[in-house]
């Protein structure tokens, strides 16, 4: 609850900036003459390379849906005052003027759907009450990535309402959900695939006017296997405090069926920590149901299970065993244990899908 009314919150605070936004007329920065300043170009490094954003097919490239496209977040600071932001799905759109005076802090977010349904979006339409007609029916993102995918930068003071930013607000995207209709909201462990990383301090150097940003995956995954499921279907299920988007397994998709889940944590840390409480905030409590097709149901394991939080670049394996039964077997609970191992992705191993 407490989630959903911080994004309810937050949703009305971007409508609000939509509604109150003046027309960027050359989308420029104009604390000093533009004479002054140098086009920056962007470029990611690290474990992550533009050509991971590729979808090929008998290796030919082939145009992305708006559901699987690889979204890029660019904010720059200018001390602590946000000084520019943009959201493109061209990477070779991504320049900017800076002025040699200063230093910059930049951040570089790289989304992609990964094995959820795609980033949820509405379309802008305030565009011709406003003055920006040119953004009418371009994809608008909400909370928290929380603005409109134009392919260039808006510079302050355009941006005074983008109270938006990955590292502010975690990872708790909308998707959408497997049936197209509406969108789910997940808590801190999005059901996306991220890449971030920043450069702190920057000062323009005019003979190299390009910025390479070493980039960190910011993932996990979950992985079930079940051998004796021959019949039926596991339904998998998120509890407090993580509610992660559900699961239903089926005998001829478990062994193919895998959850990749970002931790904006990930950004400074390679583990993630519980919380000091009973059920600490990095709890993964899953509840797994095996469903047969005579309309039995059996809780696995104790009903409600904490799973192990695996590590950045880490896959949680969840090795189920299934009861024994006959036909006099009635709906229960199983009291069989869980067993777990967990695998690593190196750096550059492609987990993008």
């Amino acid at each position: 609850m407490k989630t959903t009314i911080s994004l309810i919150v937050c949703g009305v605070a971007f409508v609000m900036y939509c509604c109150s936004c003046q027309k960027n007329t050359d989308n420029k920065p104009s604390s000093t003459t533009s004479s002054q300043k140098v086009m920056i170009t962007l470029q990611p490094g690290g474990e992550f390379t533009v050509d991971q954003s590729a979808r090929k097919i008998n290796s030919s490239t082939i145009a992305k849906t708006i559901r699987d496209s690889t979204y890029y977040s660019v904010e720059i600071w200018n001390g602590s005052s946000k000084y520019a932001l943009g959201i493109f799905d061209n990477p070779d759109s991504i320049h900017f003027l800076l002025d040699p005076a200063y230093t910059y802090k930049i951040r570089l977010v790289v989304l992609q759907k990964g094995t959820g349904h795609g980033f949820y979006r509405d379309y802008y339409e305030w565009g011709d009450s406003y003055g920006n007609p040119q953004d009418n029916g371009k994809p608008l993102f909400y909370y928290p990535i929380g603005g409109i995918l134009q392919n260039h930068m808006d510079y302050a003071p355009n941006i005074l309402f983008y109270s938006y930013g990955f590292g502010e607000n975690g990872t708790d995207y909308q998707t959408f959900t497997s049936d197209s209709t509406g969108s789910i909201v997940t808590g801190p462990l999005a059901e996306a695939t991220t890449y971030a990383g920043e450069v702190k301090n920057y000062t323009v150097d005019a003979t190299q006017p390009t910025i390479t940003i070493p980039m960190r995956r910011l993932v996990f995954g979950i992985k079930y296997t079940c051998p004796q499921l021959t019949q039926g279907r596991l339904l998998v299920t998120f509890d407090y405090p993580n509610y992660l988007p559900g699961k239903v397994l089926y005998p001829n998709t478990i062994d193919t069926d895998l959850g990749i889940y970002s931790a904006v944590e990930f950004l400074t840390a390679d583990t993630l920590q519980r919380g000091s409480g009973t059920v600490g905030t990095y709890d993964i409590v899953a509840s797994i149901k095996w469903e047969l097709p005579d309309g039995r149901t059996y809780n696995i394991g104790n009903g409600l299970t904490t799973l192990p939080t695996p590590g950045r670049n880490q896959l949680l394996n969840v090795n189920i065993t299934l009861p024994l039964l006959d036909s006099s077997a009635t709906s229960g609970n199983s009291t069989l244990s869980l067993k777990y191992s967990t695998t690593s992705w190196s750096t550059n191993t492609p987990i993008r899908f």
